[in-house]
């Protein structure tokens, strides 16, 4: 029996979330484990934040390999997965790498760091462009009345990789060091390799690179790759695209500076262990992804603005809470209770935000517009632990956490602008008539469509007057 994707429902479902399980995987070692067992050891606020910004910079750069994925692929076997499963085999064999960097590893040793930091990176790389290949699939696959759905399945696949990974890796670094942590993550992406391997996207495609199959019709589109990089302006700049791009990058700054906050101030100032912090984050973290699951069809009903606006704000209302009131911080009831809360919230933040993008994406370039929106959203990620790792012996952990909660409550103030029906209206009309430009031989390419758009947008907000002129 073949297991296509384009015909059932929760094939899809399944799927994206292994392929987003995937992902979380190195996030739970990197991100959740790793930082906490470098705090517990006595590192500083700024060393840890100087790791983190590092190795989740790939995560920003995933832009590079989006038009390449558009353009470039072999189309028997898939527009996407092809990569996926490149990826996911580069990022098996990376996380090997890093077992074999970590048998050497000092943290009192600075070029030790600094090694760790590159075996970082080169995994979080593998495992940046196989969510660009994943997300494309994804945009390409999905009927637009399931993404909202779809994407609290992703995202809880991901959270749920993240944090039982953090967990048990939390325990793996105390018992045998970094290496037996990343040999159970790259055990692990294996697995869902071979899932990879037997899943197609459509009917009639090959396997394997030498079993029998042809390209699907809708697979056939191959634009050319300046043409590529023309459209991704022209919907790229629209100023809904804009205000969406303000909206994430500004939330993302708190999500980088929490990377590297919340397992210092956990080790350092209530002074729990690696295995404490890692254990109740992953627990937290799993429940909250489940919840938010459950709350996919109201994505979809409600729409990903107004689920998004509320979860900013409770987020927002969270750290806000935290930072203002260090005077019970040996609560420990009202410390989890906070804390469940913001994982919850940004849980929703994180689902609400995927499918908002999705739906300002033009399906003629999917893959580039979207790995770009996603790539400024993790540049910001890492330039919040910068900033974070910035702020230490500046700020004390009360007025970082009143940061935090003032950019969630701007980010949330710019999001009220946002208008998703002006959006699609203008794709439309991008659909309907697009800008072209007749070459020599008679063909037609959009080499000139975004500067016309673009003066042509300008001028269109300039006064009446000034027009007139």
């Amino acid at each position: 029996m073949q297991m296509i994707l384009s015909r059932s429902r929760w094939l899809r479902f399944g799927s994206f979330s292994a392929f987003y399980f995937a992902q979380g995987v190195p996030l739970g070692l990197l991100s959740i484990a790793l930082p906490a067992w470098l705090a517990e050891k006595g590192m500083s606020a700024g060393t840890i934040a100087v790791f983190v910004g590092w190795v989740g910079l790939p995560w920003a750069l995933k832009l590079i390999a989006g038009p390449f994925m558009d353009r470039f692929t072999f189309l028997p076997m898939g527009f996407r997965r092809p990569w996926v499963l490149a990826m996911q085999t580069g990022l098996v064999l990376s996380l090997l790498f890093l077992a074999f960097v970590g048998t050497g590893f000092e943290a009192d040793a600075e070029g030790s760091l600094a090694l760790l930091t590159i075996a970082g990176v080169l995994v979080n790389t593998f495992a940046a462009v196989q969510d660009v290949a994943v997300d494309g699939m994804a945009i390409d696959v999905l009927p637009e009345g399931e993404r909202g759905r779809a994407n609290a399945f992703m995202g809880f696949g991901q959270m749920a990789a993240s944090s039982a990974f953090g967990a048990l890796c939390g325990t793996l670094l105390t018992i045998g060091g970094i290496s037996a942590g990343a040999l159970a993550c790259a055990v692990t992406v294996a697995l869902i390799l071979v899932l990879a391997a037997v899943v197609r996207e459509r009917p009639g495609e090959r396997l394997v690179p030498w079993s029998k199959g042809e390209a699907a019709p809708r697979t056939g589109e191959q634009p050319r790759f300046f043409a590529n990089t023309v459209n991704v302006l022209r919907v790229f700049f629209l100023p809904m695209s804009l205000i969406a791009i303000a909206v994430e990058f500004v939330s993302r700054l708190r999500d980088g500076m929490a990377l590297v906050l919340f397992p210092v101030f956990a080790t350092q100032e209530l002074a729990l262990t690696t295995e404490q912090f890692t254990w109740f984050h992953g627990v937290v973290a799993f429940s909250a992804a489940a919840f938010v699951v459950l709350l996919g069809p109201f994505i979809d009903r409600f729409g990903a603005k107004r689920f998004l606006g509320i979860a900013l704000i409770g987020s927002a209302l969270c750290h806000l809470a935290m930072g203002a009131l260090p005077a019970i911080w040996g609560n420990q009831t009202f410390l989890a209770v906070l804390y469940c809360l913001s994982a919850l919230l940004t849980q929703m933040v994180f689902v609400a935000v995927i499918a908002l993008f999705m739906n300002l994406c033009w399906s003629r370039v999917a893959a580039t517009q979207f790995a770009a929106y996603m790539a400024l959203a993790n540049l910001s990620r890492s330039l919040g632990a910068w900033l974070l790792g910035a702020m230490d012996g500046y700020l004390d952990h009360a007025e970082q956490f009143l940061t935090m909660g003032a950019l969630l409550l701007f980010s949330a103030g710019v999001l009220a602008f946002l208008n998703l029906e002006s959006h699609q209206q203008r794709l439309a009309r991008f659909k309907a008539q697009p800008a072209t430009r007749p070459s020599r031989s008679g063909s037609t390419e959009n080499r000139w469509a975004f500067p016309q758009w673009l003066g042509e947008a300008w001028l269109a907000r300039l006064p009446r007057r000034a027009k007139s002129r």
